[in-house]
C-alpha cells in the first residue's frame, strides 16, 4: 500500500484565512534549562489544513470527538477541475465527467491553486484566497444528494471566494470576478446564499463537513479512486481544527 499526504505544512508563517490570527509557537521548556524540551502552541482553527466541523456552522451539529472513524475514513475520490479556472464555477458535471464518484464518498476536489499556497513554488496569497474556483447552488445540491462523507478542497474555502466576505475585502477582485462571470455578484450570489456551502451542508441531515487547505502531493492522486483519511484532534466541545489527510492506494 502507498500512502500519500495531502496536507500542507504548518508552522508560526502559516496564514490564516483572512482576517484571522497567525499561531504561535514557543518554548516553555528547554533542554539546556530543564532537560528537556515542551512547547506551548496557539492558533486559532481554521488554519493551514483543517477539518471544519459541524459545529462550525450547526450549533446542535456534533463536536469533533463525536465524529465516528467511518466519516473520517473511507473510499473516496481525487478529481482534478483546474481547468475550471480562477474565479470560475465547477459543476457536478466536472466532477462526474473524469472519475467514478459513488454516494457515501470522500470527495476531495483539487482546483489547482494549492501551488499558491505560502512557501509553494508560486507563492500568492491573494490568488489563493481571493480567486480560486468556487461551486454555485446546483453543485451544492448534488453534494447533498450523494451524501459525502466529507468534502475537501486544496484552497482556503469550500465556498466560492465571491460568496464569502471576502467580495468585501478585495473589491477590485469582485470587479474582475464580474467581468469574468457575465452578471454583478448580487445576482450570482445572492445574500441569501453567504457562504451556501458551509451554511447549509453542515447541517442534518446532510453533515457534510469540509477540510479546507488540502495540498502535499495531491497532484501524484488526480482522477483517482482511493481510500482517504483525515485525522483531526479528538476535541470535545470541539467545533474545528487542524488535520493530518493521507490517501491510501492499492500498488
Amino acid at each position: 500500500m502507498k500512502v500519500v499526504d495531502l496536507t500542507q505544512p504548518w508552522g508560526m508563517n502559516t496564514p490564516p484565512f483572512p482576517g484571522g490570527k497567525p499561531a504561535t509557537i514557543k518554548y516553555v521548556n528547554m533542554i539546556s534549562t530543564d532537560g528537556y524540551n515542551q512547547q506551548e502552541v496557539t492558533y486559532t482553527t481554521h488554519i493551514g489544513t483543517h477539518l471544519d466541523g459541524p459545529l462550525h456552522f450547526d450549533p446542535k451539529g456534533k463536536d469533533l470527538a463525536s465524529l465516528p472513524m467511518d466519516k473520517l475514513v473511507n473510499d473516496g475520490v481525487i478529481v482534478d477541475v483546474s481547468d475550471v479556472g480562477p474565479l470560475g464555477i465547477y459543476t457536478p458535471k466536472d466532477i462526474t465527467s473524469k472519475v467514478d464518484v459513488k454516494k457515501g464518498d470522500i470527495l476531495i476536489i483539487n482546483t489547482g491553486f494549492h501551488k499558491y499556497y505560502a512557501n509553494a513554488a508560486e507563492d500568492d496569497m491573494v490568488n489563493y484566497f481571493f480567486r480560486h474556483p468556487g461551486p454555485h447552488k446546483e453543485f451544492r445540491d448534488w453534494v447533498a444528494k450523494m451524501k459525502f462523507r466529507w468534502l475537501g478542497v486544496d484552497c482556503g474555502s469550500a465556498d466560492h471566494p465571491m460568496n464569502t466576505g471576502l467580495q468585501h475585502i478585495r473589491p477590485a477582485i469582485a470587479k474582475e470576478a464580474e467581468k469574468k462571470l457575465g452578471k454583478p455578484l448580487s445576482k450570482i450570489f445572492p445574500p441569501e446564499m453567504d457562504h451556501w456551502m458551509h451554511n447549509t451542508l453542515f447541517k442534518q441531515p446532510h453533515e457534510v463537513i469540509h477540510v479546507e487547505n488540502i495540498g502535499g502531493d495531491i497532484d501524484k492522486v488526480l482522477n483517482k479512486r482511493c481510500v482517504i483519511g483525515c485525522f483531526p484532534l479528538k476535541t470535545i466541545g470541539g467545533e474545528s481544527t487542524p488535520c493530518r489527510v493521507v490517501a491510501f492506494l492499492e500498488e
